[in-house]
This record gives C-alpha cells, structure tokens and sequence, in this order.
C-alpha cells in the first residue's frame, strides 16, 4: 500500500511542536516515523513555517531555541518531499490569497489531502480531488487506513 500524501499548514505543524499529545502531533509523528505517511511541502509553505515559529506570542509555548527551530524546519525538509511550484499556477479558489500555496503545493505534489486548521481552506472543502481536512479527521482516515 503506497503511503498516504500529505500537505500540513504551518498552524497544524506548530500546533504539533507544542502539544505533541495532540491530533497535529501525531500526525506530525507519523509522518517522521512511520511508512504510511509522506508529507509534501514547497519553498513557500517551508517560508511560511519559519516565520511563523518566530511569532513573538509564540515563544512562551514552542519554548525551542533559535538553533532547534532551524533544525526542525531542515528535519521538514528532510523528511518531505520538495515540490517545485514555478509551472504550477494558483487556482485562485481561496478567500486568503496567502493560503493558495497550500493549494498549488497540493495540486503539484499530488497529494492526497491537504490538513488545516484554517478555515479559509477547510470552506473549501477539497480542491480539484484533493479533500481539506481537520486534523482530527486526517487522524481518523490514518487509524483507519492502518486497521484496514
């Protein structure tokens, strides 16, 4: 059985750093140690990630060092698969211009859905044939995958 492709949004990735316990967490551990899951990321959405982990009101929670937060955008990037989106135009289905990455990251990489939080993307519902799903429910699709 090939593995599951996935795109995470920079809130499920940071939301997994800092409750490991939780839906994002596991994912996210799936994903690094299991052959079920293969994440799919691009130079835009590995852009956003650093950003992101560098917001001042995050600080109190992500509790990592400069050092540890770049390498855990490397690990990221170790452990997806790159995708390039020069050819890869965006759909311009989404409310947020700043979230059509996400979609044209998933487009590209064929992935197999696309996991957020955010609802601009979850409206959508799916994009072409690529469902947009919660992380709870990307986590249910996963355990049920694996009983199957």
């Amino acid at each position: 059985m090939r593995p599951l492709r996935a795109v995470l949004d920079a809130n499920v990735i940071i939301s997994a750093l800092i409750r490991p316990d939780s839906a994002p967490g596991r994912i996210l551990s799936a994903a690094v140690r299991e052959a079920t899951l293969r994440l799919v990321t691009s130079d835009p959405l590995l852009e956003e990630l650093r950003a992101a982990i560098e917001y001042p009101r995050l600080q109190r929670y992500l509790k990592m060092s400069r050092q540890e937060k770049d390498a855990f955008v490397i690990l990221l990037e170790q452990i997806a698969d790159p995708i390039s989106l020069h050819d890869h135009p965006a759909p311009g289905v989404c409310r947020d211009p700043d979230d059509e990455p996400y979609l044209r990251t998933a487009l590209a990489g064929r992935a197999d859905y696309i996991v957020s939080g955010d609802g601009d993307l979850l409206d959508l519902k799916a994009v072409e044939h690529i469902p947009i799903v919660t992380p709870a429910d990307f986590e249910r699709i996963l355990k049920k995958r694996k009983a199957d």
